[in-house]
């Protein structure tokens, strides 16, 4: 839809065509906005509990939501055809649809903070740890389907503590594939069943 949209921006087009055309991005965005709140509500809701007693900071994170358009949206798909009326001319100008969901993006927030710019790579990375492994959950709880996890590489920038503290949140629930270069990896996952292979774990 949005490369249609974008293919009328850069040709003459009537009013009708643009209102028609706004109703059914509108609607479309509209509808995307609403399953990524409820996605994000479950989230957030779900780290301040799932490992608050493995990792304490986990509480303390929250993921927001980085919209192209202005929200919050009282009444979505009229609120959305408002906005891109607004942007027309912009539009025009640009040749091209300058808000929608190819345009978010989600951010984590460690108390108020940006952890883009204010956490360290380690806190990065158990952030988005965390982030999967209650993905990893919902996907279990909605399917009933355990998903696989795969560890590329992710213990480099961890120490020993936080690392031990994520195997504690898989406690042999999921089959993991891990490849790490550190050695003390085996001990962490020592009572884990594993099978090494060569070339990779060796």
């Amino acid at each position: 839809m949005v490369q249609q949209r974008n293919a009328m921006l850069k040709r003459n087009y009537s009013s009708k065509e643009l209102s028609s055309w706004n109703l059914a991005f509108a609607t479309s965005l509209a509808e995307v906005w609403k399953y990524r709140n409820r996605y994000l509500q479950q989230i957030n809701s779900a780290l301040k509990e799932a490992f608050k007693d493995i990792f304490p900071a986990s509480a303390d994170i929250t993921i927001g939501y980085l919209s192209s358009l202005k929200l919050p949206l009282e009444s979505p798909v009229e609120d959305i055809i408002k906005q891109l009326a607004a942007l027309e001319e912009r539009e025009k100008m640009l040749q091209r649809s300058i808000v929608g969901a190819h345009l978010d993006d989600y951010e984590f927030k460690l108390q108020e903070h940006r952890m883009r710019i204010y956490a360290s790579q380690g806190q990065k990375r158990i952030a988005v740890i965390i982030l999967k492994l209650l993905q990893a959950h919902l996907i279990e709880k909605i399917t009933s389907i355990k998903p696989i996890l795969l560890f590329d590489d992710i213990f480099a920038e961890l120490d020993t503590y936080n690392s031990q503290q994520i195997r504690n949140c898989i406690n042999n629930h999921y089959q993991v594939f891990i490849s790490s270069p550190k050695e003390d990896i085996r001990n962490i996952w020592q009572d884990y069943p594993i099978k090494y292979l060569k070339g990779i774990a060796q």
